[in-house]
């Protein structure tokens, strides 16, 4: 059982749909696993179809509610929120999902004569998956604690209270039932050259031919339809699509998770930072 059933717009207003007035749940499909287009050909001496490609469809979500007294004025209410051909935001609650879908609204149809109002909306989502609300974020650097409580000292020279460590691997753990793009971040504490990430268990790449100064930013979207490397270097970002190194792959985060480690061309490996950030995806609630 759902615990909250949210529609909010891109400035942020929303509509709380539920089992209380002023917005009453009446019934919502399109939340479980959208249908798949499956492209096969036949062929003169097989039985059956050879299979060729396969993709996943839209996702329509048909959300129908009362609209309770004031009828009027929260009629108007949807209006501010539900604009026909404009962005808007799904977002469920339960007690094993937190997820929410993007899309925009097709119609939002209200019985205005009727005895009880009832509104009845239709949003098509490009990106058939749903999508964890919580962006989980994986970074290979700790700190390293070297001051413990009593303390009392007059030590010279200052003595550490840690140190910041670089690990060049890192497991990941995937929560949703899908593969998933990831965000990858590269800053360089140093100058370095010919940073590469590595797929541990599919042996897999993804490696940059280029030299790193201090302080540079360099962001790796993996994420099908958003696949970019963009350097960030003193307030000016640079498309670095063409020094990808030969033989690379987008990296996945597969279902059941995956290791991943570095390494760097010339300088040391402690002067990069990486950071590994994704967002688990769903078929269905």
């Amino acid at each position: 059982m759902y615990n909250d059933l949210i529609l909010e717009n891109a400035d942020g207003d929303q509509l709380r749909i539920g089992a209380d007035p002023p917005f009453q749940l009446s019934d919502i499909s399109g939340l479980n696993p959208p249908s798949a287009t499956i492209n096969t050909s036949e062929l003169a001496l097989l039985d059956g179809a050879q299979y060729n490609s396969s993709k996943m469809n839209m996702r329509q979500l048909l959300i129908a509610f009362a609209v309770c007294s004031p009828a009027e004025q929260n009629r108007l209410a949807i209006y501010k929120v539900l604009r026909s051909k404009q962005y808007v935001k799904l977002i469920y609650r339960s007690d094993t999902r937190d997820v929410y879908a993007e899309g925009y609204v097709q119609s939002a149809q209200i019985t205005m004569m009727a005895m009880k109002q009832v509104c009845t909306v239709t949003i098509l989502c490009p990106s058939p998956y749903l999508m964890g609300a919580q962006e989980i974020v994986n970074e290979l650097t700790s700190i390293a604690k070297k001051f413990h409580f009593p303390f009392h000292s007059e030590a010279t020279p200052e003595i550490v209270f840690g140190t910041l460590q670089t690990n060049t691997g890192v497991t990941i753990t995937n929560d949703g039932d899908l593969e998933c793009g990831m965000v990858i971040e590269l800053y360089a504490k140093a100058a370095l050259t010919d940073p590469t990430i590595y797929n541990y268990i599919s042996q897999e790449s993804f490696g940059l031919i280029w030299s790193m100064q201090t302080a540079d930013l360099i962001t790796i979207d993996t994420r099908p339809g958003h696949k970019s490397v963009k350097l960030l270097r003193s307030g000016v970002e640079t498309n670095l699509v063409n020094y990808i190194k030969q033989g690379s792959e987008w990296l996945q985060l597969p279902p059941n998770g995956g290791t991943f480690v570095y390494t760097v061309g010339t300088g040391s490996v402690n002067n990069l930072t990486v950071t590994f950030r994704h967002v688990p995806l769903f078929e269905g609630v």
